[in-house]
Order: C-alpha cells, then sequence, then structure tokens
C-alpha cells in the first residue's frame, strides 16, 4: 500500500512539474482571406502565372545592378605616347613602336598607367598624362574609357554605383507607398520612373554635353534606378500575399533565381555589343513591355480588404477562382458576411520610430537587432565588393569569370536551403562567414604565385557570402516579433544599405592604394560578423514565431532541459499568458472591442484559477499521502 502512495505521489509531482514548464499552445485563427484564397485555390495555375510575370520582372534589379560590372569596366591601359606623327594604340604595332613605349613609359607596372617619361629631364622625372589607350581586346567602350575615369577621376566610377546603392535605400518610403497606395500601384509606378529615366538618360548620353556633364547626368540617373529597383521587395511582398504560407519559402527562391538569372542576360548583352551605350539602350527596351504589367498583374487581395475595398477584393478573388477552375459559390458567408466583418478590424501600424523605441527599451533585442545591423551591413559590402570586382583579380576571360560567379551565387542559395531546414539558422550562419572570411584572405595570398588558386578563393568567396546573405534574411525575419517584424525587417534592410555605399570605394583602393587592402578590410569585417553570430539565437527550433517582444526576448530560455530538477517544484505553478495587441482602425480609434476583457485581466484571472487548481492539488495529494 505504502508502495502504491509513493508512485501516486511521484506521478502526481511529475504532472505538476510538467504544468509549469508547459507553454501555452497558442493556434492563430485562420482569417477569412486565408480560408477564400484555399477556396479559391492557393497555388493552382493562376499563381504559377503571377510568378511567371513577376519572376521576368525581378531580372531587372540585377541587371541594374551588375551591369556596372561591365559598363564601368575598366580595360588594361597606358599614357598615350605624345607623338604627333604616329598613331598610337594599346597594342605594339612594330619595332618601332616598341621603341617607342620604351622610351615614353615608365616600366613599373603601376606607373606606366598614369605616367609618361620627361625625356627633357635629365634624371628621369615623371609627368602626369591626359589622354591613355586601351586595350579592346574585351571591352570595345565603357564609361571608364570614354570619360577618362582612371588614375586621379578613379574615385568617380565609384560614385556612380555609391548612387545607385544610396537610391535603392529608399525601400522604406516605397514600403510607405505599398501601404497606402497598394501594390501593383506602387509597383506601376516604380516601372514607369524606370522607363523615363533610361529613356531620358540616353538621350543626354548622345548629345553635345561635356563628358564631366554627362557623368553628373548619369550619377543621378544611377540613383533614380536604384531608388526604381526597390520594387523587388513589393512584388516579394504581392507573391507571399496571394499564396499559401507553405508556397511563401518557393515565392522568395523564384525571385532568388530571377535576379541570378538577370545577372546572367546583363553578361550576355555586354558580352555581345561589346558597347556600353548599346548595352544601355538594350536595357531600357528591355523596361518598355512591362508598362503593361497594371493589367496583367492585379492588385493583393489582402491589401484590399485591409483597405476597405472590398468590391474589388471581391473581383480579384473571382478571378483567382476562375483562372483555378475553382468556384466560391459555397463560400458565400465568407465571401460578404465574414469579410465585411474582418474589413472592419484593421491592425496597428507600426512606425519605424516605435520600432526603435521598442527595441532600444529592450536589452535582449537591442544587443540581437545591433547584430543584426552589423551582419545585414557586411553581407551585402562583401557581396557587392567580390561579386563586382572579381573580374578585375585578372585582366583575361573576364566574361567566363563571370559566369562562373553567377553559378557560384545559385549553388550558395541552394546551400543555404540545404544547411538551414537540415541544420538551422545559427551553424550555418557562422560557418558561412567563417568560410568567407577564411576564402578572401586566401585571395591576395596567392594572387601574385597563384593566380588560379586566387581566383577559385574569390569563387568560394562569392557561393559562401550568397549564402548567408540568403540565410541572414531569412533569419533576420524570424528574429523579429510579429507586432514590428515587417518594419523592423524594412529598417534593417535600409540600414545595411550603409555597407554597401562603401563596396564601391572598398574594392578600388586595390588599384589606388594597396591590393590586398580591399580583401584584408573584407576578411576582418566577416570574421567578427562570424564571431557575432555566435550571440544569436536559434530560431528554427521554435514550434511558431515570436509575436510579442517579451516572447523574443526569453525565445532561447524556454528550454526546460536547462532546468536543475532540484528546482522544478515551486509554490506557484502559473502560466505566463503573453499580451496580444489590440486592433486598431486607420484613425487609431477604438473597434467597438471595449468589452472584452483586457488582456491583463485574462491574465490574472487566468493564474488565480491556476494557482487554485495547483493548491488543491496539493492538499488532495497530502491527504491520500497520509
Amino acid at each position: 500500500m505504502s508502495k502504491l502512495k509513493r508512485d501516486r505521489a511521484r506521478s502526481l509531482v511529475e504532472l505538476l512539474q510538467r504544468m509549469q514548464y508547459q507553454q501555452p499552445t497558442v493556434v492563430p485563427p485562420t482569417s477569412t482571406i486565408d480560408q477564400l484564397l484555399n477556396d479559391a485555390g492557393s497555388f493552382g495555375l493562376y499563381q504559377k502565372i503571377q510568378f511567371l510575370l513577376v519572376g521576368i520582372l525581378a531580372v531587372l534589379p540585377a541587371m541594374t545592378a551588375f551591369n556596372y560590372v561591365f559598363i564601368a569596366a575598366t580595360p588594361d591601359h597606358r599614357c598615350q605616347l605624345p607623338l604627333t606623327n604616329f598613331t598610337d594604340t594599346f597594342q605594339i604595332q612594330s619595332s618601332e613602336h616598341q621603341n617607342y613605349i620604351n622610351q615614353y613609359i615608365p616600366s613599373s607596372a603601376r606607373l606606366r598607367k598614369c605616367y609618361l617619361n620627361d625625356i627633357n629631364s635629365q634624371d628621369k622625372k615623371i609627368i602626369p598624362c591626359s589622354k591613355w589607350v586601351f586595350d579592346s581586346t574585351f571591352y570595345n567602350t565603357t564609361i571608364s574609357t570614354d570619360w577618362n575615369l582612371i588614375c586621379d577621376r578613379l574615385h568617380l566610377k565609384g560614385i556612380t554605383q555609391n548612387a545607385y546603392i544610396m537610391g535603392t535605400s529608399g525601400s522604406f518610403l516605397t514600403g510607405i507607398m505599398s501601404d497606402r497606395l497598394g501594390r501593383r500601384t506602387t509597383m506601376y509606378l516604380l516601372i514607369l520612373v524606370l522607363v523615363l529615366v533610361l529613356n531620358a538618360t540616353q538621350l543626354m548620353m548622345h548629345s553635345n554635353l561635356s563628358h564631366d556633364t554627362k557623368l553628373v547626368i548619369f550619377t543621378i540617373s544611377r540613383f533614380l534606378t536604384g531608388f526604381a529597383q526597390t520594387t523587388y521587395s513589393i512584388t516579394l511582398v504581392l507573391l507571399l500575399e496571394m499564396t499559401s504560407a507553405t508556397k511563401r519559402v518557393l515565392a522568395s527562391n523564384i525571385l532568388s533565381y530571377f535576379y541570378t538569372l538577370g545577372e546572367l542576360f546583363i553578361m550576355v548583352i555586354y558580352y555581345v555589343t561589346r558597347d556600353w551605350s548599346l548595352t544601355m539602350w538594350i536595357l531600357t527596351m528591355y523596361v518598355m513591355p512591362f508598362l503593361c504589367y497594371y493589367w496583367c498583374v492585379p492588385e493583393s487581395a489582402r491589401w484590399l480588404v485591409s483597405t476597405g475595398q472590398l468590391l474589388e477584393a471581391r473581383k480579384v478573388l473571382h478571378r483567382i477562382a476562375y483562372v483555378n477552375r475553382r468556384t466560391l459559390e459555397n463560400s458565400e458567408k465568407k465571401l460578404y458576411d465574414d469579410l465585411q466583418r474582418d474589413a472592419h478590424i484593421r491592425p496597428k501600424r507600426y512606425s519605424y520610430i516605435h520600432v526603435l523605441i521598442s527595441v532600444i527599451k529592450s536589452p535582449v533585442m537591442r544587443q540581437r537587432c545591433l547584430i543584426i545591423f552589423y551582419i545585414m551591413m557586411t553581407n551585402l559590402m562583401v557581396y557587392l565588393g567580390i561579386g563586382m570586382g572579381i573580374t578585375s583579380l585578372t585582366n583575361e576571360h573576364p566574361y567566363e569569370i563571370f559566369l562562373f560567379s553567377i553559378f557560384a551565387e545559385f549553388f550558395g542559395l541552394c546551400l543555404c536551403h540545404f544547411c538551414a531546414t537540415k541544420f538551422g539558422r545559427k551553424i550555418p550562419l557562422i560557418s558561412f562567414f567563417t568560410l568567407c572570411s577564411l576564402s578572401i584572405l586566401a585571395i591576395p595570398i596567392t594572387h601574385k604565385h597563384y593566380p588560379l588558386i586566387s581566383l577559385s578563393s574569390a569563387l568560394c568567396a562569392k557561393l559562401f557570402i550568397s549564402a548567408s546573405q540568403a540565410l541572414s534574411w531569412l533569419y533576420t525575419t524570424e528574429t523579429y516579433p510579429t507586432v514590428i517584424r515587417s518594419t523592423g525587417v524594412g529598417l534593417s534592410v535600409s540600414i545595411a544599405r550603409l555597407g554597401g555605399v562603401w563596396a564601391p570605394q572598398i574594392s578600388l583602393l586595390a588599384q589606388s592604394v594597396w591590393f590586398p587592402l580591399p580583401y584584408i578590410i573584407f576578411s576582418v569585417c566577416s570574421f567578427i560578423a562570424a564571431v557575432f553570430a555566435i550571440f544569436l539565437p536559434e530560431t528554427r527550433t521554435k514550434t511558431a514565431l515570436p509575436e510579442t517582444i517579451k516572447q523574443a526576448e526569453k525565445s532561447d530560455n524556454d528550454d526546460p532541459s536547462n532546468h536543475d530538477a532540484s528546482h522544478e517544484v515551486q509554490e506557484d505553478f502559473s502560466v505566463q499568458i503573453e499580451k496580444l495587441p489590440i486592433c486598431y482602425d486607420d484613425t487609431g480609434s477604438n473597434t467597438g472591442l471595449d468589452e472584452v476583457p483586457s488582456s491583463e485581466q485574462m491574465k490574472s484571472e487566468e493564474e488565480s484559477t491556476v494557482t487554485d487548481i495547483g493548491q488543491q492539488d496539493k492538499i488532495e495529494f497530502l491527504k491520500n499521502y497520509e
């Protein structure tokens, strides 16, 4: 009998211990729009067509970003011979031409690009030159050759790319536009801006303006082009909102693959033309058909419901059902009554200021966000620095090298998806940054004597930084709590541009200061990012994403296995109930939910109820034990 009582006592203690550490499972209710999308087909023919159309549009950001690699390329060059009776070229024409070169051109590989020997000086002085000849083996014309963006004007070439990256920092503004004007309207306005900017720029490039004036116009054009390319994030949101949760990872991956395809397209275009102006004209013509996208790509049904445009939302849903060969005849209650009810309950929108205040007040989130900001900045800086400078490692085979870098990025994306699924987020992120740091460090060490190994190291660095960048996007999304997730991700992207702005200038240090310097900077920054990533929590093992900042703070402290069994029996067996955000309409007024008990009242009542149950179980246990 005593053994039976001891067994009952042990079972009750284990039950009370489980009650203490068991977290409430909050199952988010399925919204009406989710149910209607499932009824209409959440991933049918309609979604596949839209994925293709938006994917073709996603080619543009890669083409406009990576055309800098070719249209601003600096071919091998030297000073032009100061001879009036001889037509100088980079290729040696005869032995007489070689004698002139030996006489006027310094023997130093670095000085011969920017200086001439002063043959009238007895102490062999060198003087800067004002004209150059270029090697036309791989590049016929670029902005560097046409506008002499070399030697003391080399930094001007980097400024054109800086302007592009600064333009992409406008993603926070286009995000606000997307919430106010709609996804499709914002996307179309950005396409219209891109068409006007590219056409106007090309007309001015063929005018009689001076080279310096054209450079200023081109730089402004790059800034506006970068701003217009923020349509990438808008279209990503549009795809995510028209499909089911199980296909959202596929939506993000498809855009990444089309982006990689855009890099291949711009390489092929310049390889065929070998002319930067003609390449820009082809890019301009490629953009023109997207003017019809306003009638091809519909508005997000979710956004229409959230803004109260129910008639337009029903039209979109009926169109989805028609293309997917579904019917909504059995969903009339959801389509009219439930949708009307949901339209009056709109979530509160959080501004960037609210995000900053929330992050600053939370020590845990403050540390994580600072780490994420640094990781995102390092990712973009190294990605652009390595990706756009890989063809300058050698004067031969630039197109083949760039093609290999595209394959390296593609395999990096595949590696990211595999590792993130099998091994979580934290360990692969640390590994990617560490391997990227080592690969970059090997580039200058082996460049002089083992150029093939140096090039292979650069390709490995491109692979690992591409994997790290893709994983960082996922990590950032899973780290922020739901109440500030979209705003927090947008803020992280805007801050990440600060690192991208420095990438072109850092890369140019290899030509103007010391070849290993930019690679040392990239390597050290990547290694620091790997160290900082150690302090981030693992997000893959969580059953659900954090809803509030409090849940995000204790996300890595909720593992029961970390607690000592000797401290598991406590007097209070209360269950923590997280506070849920209150719903507001656009004017900020309450939506008629005043009669619902507040979250604090619900928490107090729940705690007292659970505590009473725990005390009753303890009393009953003591009576039976006696």
